[in-house]
This record gives C-alpha cells, structure tokens and sequence, in this order.
C-alpha cells in the first residue's frame, strides 16, 4: 500500500507553498491573463480554492457510497469567462487554509479500509481513494505550476509558458 501520510502531508502543505509563491510575484500580474484563452494568476488561484468543496465532496462520497461514480467537472457553461476574475483573490486566499485543514482533517480520520476502496470515474480507469487522492495533489502541483510559469517568466517569453487551463 503507498504511504497515504505522506501524500496528505504534501496536501497540508499547499496554501503555506502558494503563499510563498505568490510572494515573489508582483501583483500587477494576477489578473493578467499572459496567454489566449488560458487563464490568469488570480484565476487560477481562485480555482484551486473553489475545488477543494469539489474533491471533499468526493471523498465523502467514497465514504457513503460502495463503488461510486465519480463525474468530471465541467464548468457551467453559462458561467461568465471572467468567472473566476470576479473573486475576491484575497477572500480565497484566506479561506484556503482554512479549508484545506478540513480537508486534510477528513482524510486522516479515514482507516486504512477506506484507501482500498474502488469506484468509476467519467475519464479515468482504473479510480479508486488512492487515485483520488494522488488526483488531488497532482490539481495543487498543475496549479502551482501554472501560477510559477505565469508570474516568473520573463515577458516576452510567453510562447515558453505552460499552463492549465
């Protein structure tokens, strides 16, 4: 079994390294989105926090559910493109902590039966707790490194930047 302690510690960690981050990048950059139809700083800052109710509500459902279905997300498709653009960055960064704790708090009260539990997803095979759990760490990392790419690459270099979304 993978050593789930150290994959919710990394998670515990997220709002103390993107705070770091953030520090080194002047805020005339958050709201500039630096590429076509990619989103910006703020955005995605805004959207890391607003997924944490997103992933606690799916390991919850692992809990209350035998084998359940997980969908992909898809925004609402008529949700403003400046949807996350409307956040008050600082209310976000805030809360992440916040509700990270919860979440980190859910996954450590959760037995080892819990990690060995299997389910579906929409766009992944096979999907299980460990999975969503390397799942969501892996959406901190994108992130973190979407915002990296965005702040610290020199202006000019943009065609060098690599971002989701």
């Amino acid at each position: 079994m993978v050593d789930i302690e150290h994959f919710i510690t990394s998670l515990e960690h997220t709002p103390a390294i993107l705070q770091n981050l953030l520090n080194y990048i002047p805020t005339d950059l958050y709201k500039l989105r630096r590429l076509e139809n990619k989103w910006s700083i703020h955005e995605q800052v805004c959207h890391l926090v607003g997924a944490q109710a997103i992933l606690m509500a799916r390991f919850k459902k692992f809990e209350t559910e035998e084998h359940p279905h997980i969908q992909s997300y898809i925004p609402d498709a008529k949700r403003p493109h400046d949807y996350y653009l409307q956040q008050n960055l600082e209310a976000a960064l805030e809360a992440f902590p916040r509700l990270r704790s919860q979440l980190v708090t859910m996954l450590k009260g959760f037995d080892d039966s819990y990690w060995q539990k299997s389910g579906t997803h929409d766009a992944f095979t096979p999907y299980n707790t460990q999975l969503l759990l390397t799942h969501t760490l892996n959406v901190d990392h994108v992130h973190l490194f979407s915002i990296e790419q965005l702040g610290l690459t020199k202006p000019g270099l943009e065609a060098e930047i690599m971002t989701l979304p």
